[in-house]
């Protein structure tokens, strides 16, 4: 699979802070406001219900997201509360998302959370052990 990098995110404690402070540091935006709800989500493998706040600006050829996560218990909500404020993950494009989670599988690489959204199916992996980085695979719908 051809590596297509879609964002960086960084988990924050403020959402709006975060945006004023990326705009005053660089020629960034208009940003694009949204609400993550997963009402069927799963977190290590149970099913759970998270929400964040998100937003969303262009970075040359990428995105910049930044999620605030606001209920429930997630991958996000965890390393806010664990590491605090930071990098948290590359979203990588994929055309089939059951396909790629079972080949990454294959190598040992497990799904720390997952879920999807009107427009978007989702897995985070378990690879910031070997990459330093978690690793989100996204298929549009």
């Amino acid at each position: 699979m051809k590596l297509d990098i879609r964002h960086v995110c960084f988990v924050v404690k403020n959402l709006e802070d975060a945006v004023a402070t990326f705009c005053s540091l660089w020629d960034i935006g208009p940003f694009r406001f949204l609400d993550s709800d997963h009402p069927e989500g799963i977190v290590y493998g149970k099913n759970v219900h998270y929400k964040g706040k998100l937003a969303f600006a262009e970075a040359g050829d990428i995105e910049i997201e930044l999620i605030e996560p606001t209920e429930g218990e997630s991958i996000w909500m965890e390393h806010l509360r664990e590491k605090g404020e930071g990098v948290h993950h590359l979203a990588v494009s994929v055309t089939n998302l059951g396909k790629e989670v079972a080949r990454l599988k294959k190598a040992g690489i497990g799904v720390l959370q997952s879920g999807e959204t009107e427009h978007i199916k989702l897995a985070y992996m378990d690879t910031e052990g070997i990459l330093g980085v978690i690793i989100e695979l996204l298929q549009n719908k």
